[in-house]
């Protein structure tokens, strides 16, 4: 595969995502892309995830949806991040895997595709089976966007405390399958996320990477910047799910596009100012009258 290597030098993930969107979006890609990049700390979701239920309650730093599938991921300035914008006609979801499982393992240490569409390290690792990269895709009519993480030196108890929120009583969202995982810096000694970079651009396409602002005009980024920055992509996409309130026995709220839609259950009547607001978890908290 004969692949244009980019970088982004933005750390801002909603600028960042925007640029993978526009790439894919792109009238035809002249050749195959692999763009890399790096955000400053925040908790990425996927297209179909609830963030109520995927990012900590007590994590209050961003959190983005990107217009992929799969499970929420932590980024930070030692995760690095690929994605790879190819037509559809050529899209081999396994080869492409292999092809960054190879790439990944030329920095000095063994990865391999495994479940998910993840990388592991392999059986004869310090760390055996531990997830490396996440991955997701999103396919349009013409074209395919494969991207993922890596973990070179990312802050693992940032990660783990950032991740799992409230649990709803019912949720049509796609939720995240928790794996153990480990910094490829573990394993290879003085691995940093600019000696990745270089190394994954180097095996994967031949070459040091250019840069992305040459080929996405700042006007294109305009809208989906916002978009990613907005409420009503990051929380008003949210699947439809209820959830229980604490001190309201048998009582829940139904939510849609991440508003209250309704009260159901004893405590409703007394409730019914809920509706139409958007929600926050504090709702679920929210005291009982004395003698109600």
């Amino acid at each position: 595969m004969n692949l244009l290597p980019l970088r982004s030098a933005s750390l801002d993930p909603a600028r960042n995502l925007a640029c993978e969107e526009c790439l894919l979006g792109a009238p035809a890609l002249a050749s195959p892309i692999l763009l890399l990049y790096v955000n400053s700390p925040c908790v990425v979701i996927g297209r179909n995830q609830n963030p109520w239920i995927e990012a900590a309650p007590a994590w209050r730093g961003p959190i983005l949806r990107r217009m992929s599938g799969g499970g929420a991921v932590w980024h930070d300035k030692g995760n690095l991040n690929w994605a790879l914008l190819l037509p559809r006609a050529s899209h081999d979801q396994e080869a492409e895997l292999a092809l960054v499982a190879r790439a990944v393992s030329s920095l000095g240490a063994e990865v391999l595709p495994g479940p998910r569409g993840g990388l592991y390290t392999g059986p004869g690792a310090r760390l055996p089976g531990a997830k490396v990269s996440g991955t997701a895709r999103r396919l349009t009519a013409s074209a395919v966007l494969h991207h993922g993480t890596l973990l070179v030196c990312a802050d693992l108890a940032a990660l783990s405390a950032s991740l799992g929120g409230l649990g709803p009583a019912s949720s049509r969202a796609l939720p995240s399958v928790p794996s153990t995982v480990a910094n490829l810096a573990e394993l290879i000694p003085g691995l940093d996320v600019e000696k990745a970079a270089d190394g994954l651009a180097l095996a994967l396409c031949g070459a040091p990477p250019g840069p992305v602002e040459d080929f996405v005009a700042e006007a294109e980024l305009l809208e989906p910047i916002a978009r990613h920055r907005s409420w009503a992509w990051v929380y008003g996409e949210t699947p439809a799910f209820t959830a229980d309130l604490e001190a309201w026995p048998g009582t829940r709220l139904e939510l849609r596009r991440g508003l209250v839609e309704a009260v159901r259950g004893p405590g409703a009547g007394l409730l019914d100012g809920l509706i139409g607001q958007a929600f926050e978890p504090s709702f679920l908290k929210l005291d009982r009258p004395q003698g109600k």
